[in-house]
C-alpha cells in the first residue's frame, strides 16, 4: 500500500512568543492604570505596522470576540480584560498579537502544514522590531521572564496540529503521549491543556522553553511530528488491511448523517468530520474539497455560525441551522 501524504496528517503550525515589559507587574497582578500604560506602550511599539488592525476588548462585541476565540486568534483570558486588553491582527489573520493576556504581549503566527521555521521567521521579524522599542523583561540567567515558568527562556511555544485517527483507534495514543512526554514534548487537544481530543485532532508542542534555543525547540517538535507521521502511516495501513469493513462503515455512516440530519451539535460536527477526514485520508471517500472538514470545524462553532447567519442562534434553533449549513456545504461534494 502507498505511503500516505503528510498533508493528510499535519494540519497547521504555530509559533508563539511571550514577552513582558520590564518595571510592570505581570498581568495577573497589574492594576487598571498599569494595564492601560502597558497597552499604550505596546500599541505604540506595534501599532505602526500598516498591515495590522487593532481591536480593543472594551469595544469588541461579544460575538466578534467569540469568533476570534473560536479561530484561536485570542483566548478567553484576553476577552475578560475589557479595560486594557487588545489584539492586533494582520490582514489574513496569520499573525495575532495579544496584549495583556497571560503575558503583557503574546504574539503568534499560524501557517498551514508543517512550516514551523517560516512561522518563526515571520514572528521573529515583528519581535525584533518590538524589542527595539520596548524594555522587555529579560534575565541573563533565565532568559525572557514570563508569567508561566514553563515559558521562561526563549518564551517560545512551537506547536503543530495533527490529525491522528489511526493511532487513536489502535489504542496506542496513551503510549505515544508518554513517550513524547519523556522527550519534553506535550500533547494537548485543539483548545489547549484542558480540552479533549475532538475529531482525532492533537496539538503537539514543546513542554518547556528554558535551556534550549529557538532552533532547538523547533527541531525537537518537528522531529516528534515526523515520528508521529511515521507511526500514523503504519497504523493507517493496518486499518485498511485488518478493519476495512468496520472503518468504511464508520466513514460512510458519518457522511450520511452529516448530509441528511435535521439537527447537529458542535460536538457532533467534530466527531463526524473526524470520521469523514479519516475516510478521505484512507481513500474510502473522495470529496471535491478535501479541506472542507477543517473549515467546518470552525465555521459551525457557535459564534462563527451566528455571525455568518446574522441570527442570534441558541438551543434547538442553533442545532437545526448548523445541520442545514453543513448539508449545504457538503452537497454535491462527493466524487463517486
Amino acid at each position: 500500500m502507498a505511503v500516505f501524504d503528510i498533508s493528510s496528517i499535519v494540519v497547521s503550525s504555530r509559533i508563539r512568543l511571550a514577552r513582558n515589559i520590564a518595571s510592570f507587574p505581570m498581568p495577573q497582578r497589574i492594576n487598571k492604570e498599569q494595564g492601560k500604560k502597558v497597552l499604550e506602550l505596546a500599541l505604540r511599539a506595534l501599532g505602526s505596522l500598516d498591515e495590522f488592525k487593532i481591536y480593543n476588548m472594551k469595544t469588541l462585541s461579544s460575538r466578534d470576540a467569540g469568533v476570534m476565540q473560536e479561530k484561536h486568534l485570542i483566548s478567553s483570558d484576553l476577552i475578560e480584560q475589557k479595560d486594557y486588553g487588545a489584539v492586533i491582527l494582520n490582514h489574513d489573520e496569520t499573525v495575532s498579537i495579544m496584549i495583556n493576556e497571560e503575558d503583557h504581549i503574546r504574539a503568534q503566527c499560524f501557517l498551514r502544514g508543517l512550516d514551523l521555521e517560516r512561522a518563526y521567521d515571520i514572528l521573529n521579524n515583528y519581535d525584533n522590531k518590538m524589542l527595539e522599542k520596548l524594555d522587555i523583561a529579560f534575565s541573563s540567567k533565565f532568559g525572557f521572564l514570563t508569567s508561566c515558568i514553563t515559558n521562561l527562556g526563549t518564551g517560545m511555544r512551537a506547536s503543530v496540529m495533527c490529525f491522528l485517527p489511526a493511532i487513536t483507534l489502535s489504542g496506542e495514543m496513551n503510549n505515544v503521549i508518554n513517550q513524547l512526554s519523556n522527550r519534553g514534548i506535550c500533547v494537548r487537544g485543539v483548545y489547549g491543556e484542558s480540552s479533549g481530543f475532538d475529531g482525532f485532532m492533537y496539538q503537539i508542542s514543546n513542554s518547556r522553553s528554558l535551556g534550549s534555543t529557538e532552533k532547538e525547540i523547533i527541531a525537537s517538535v518537528k522531529e516528534a511530528v515526523l515520528k508521529l507521521c511515521e507511526i500514523e502511516n503504519k497504523e493507517r495501513m493496518k486499518l485498511r488491511a485488518n478493519r476495512e469493513t468496520e472503518i468504511t462503515d464508520r466513514v460512510l455512516r458519518a457522511y450520511g448523517i452529516m448530509t441528511n440530519c435535521y439537527t447537529l451539535s458542535s460536538d457532533e460536527v467534530y466527531k463526524f468530520c473526524g470520521e469523514i477526514k479519516m475516510g478521505i485520508a484512507l481513500g474510502i471517500l473522495r470529496l471535491k474539497d478535501n479541506g472542507i472538514c477543517d473549515k467546518l470545524f470552525v465555521e459551525t462553532l457557535h459564534h462563527n455560525l451566528s455571525k455568518s447567519s446574522g441570527l442570534d442562534l441558541d438551543g434547538e434553533d442553533e442545532g437545526i441551522y448548523r445541520a442545514k449549513y453543513v448539508r449545504e456545504k457538503l452537497r454535491n461534494q462527493r466524487i463517486k
